[in-house]
């Protein structure tokens, strides 16, 4: 009875956690994520990002399994080293990324990516002069978890 009691307390925080946007700690998720979300946006762009509290090195191969929320079509995803500008393209994976229904899009690495200190997604029109969509609507991240390639 008591490991019932656990599980339905569990659930009730995680699903709180999800509506409120904080990211829950789950197996495999990023250790150092500071809990939530920011974004700052402009007129034809978007961008949500999670912030590591002490830099990360990706490795070619991994998984980044991130769940967003919002109506956006298509995203980019960056990865931005410890110092870089956020302003410029730095990181930024040159695919853009179609969101399925479910909101759960999958990105495996295809390099290594060094002292990450910030990922972030980008939605809107467009990000750093690359088109995404003229009707694209906007995202921000839930969570982040990220696995070994297959």
């Amino acid at each position: 009875m008591k490991n019932i009691f656990t599980l339905i307390i569990f659930a009730a925080i995680t699903l709180l956690c999800y509506v409120s946007g904080s990211a829950v700690p789950l197996e495999g998720q990023i250790d150092g994520l500071k809990e939530g979300t920011n974004s700052i946006s402009g007129p034809i762009w978007y961008s949500s990002y999670m912030q590591l509290t002490t830099p990360r090195n990706f490795i070619k191969g991994e998984q980044l399994r991130i769940t967003l929320r919002g109506k956006a079509k298509r995203v980019y995803v960056r990865l931005l080293p410890k110092d870089a500008d956020a302003t410029s393209p730095t990181g930024i994976i040159d695919k853009r990324i179609p969101v399925p229904q479910n909101g759960v899009i999958t990105v495996t690495l295809e390099s290594s990516y060094q002292n990450i200190q910030q990922i972030s997604v980008h939605s809107g029109r467009e990000a750093f002069a690359k088109r995404i969509s003229l009707f694209n609507d906007n995202v921000d991240i839930v969570s982040i978890d990220v696995s070994e390639g297959k």
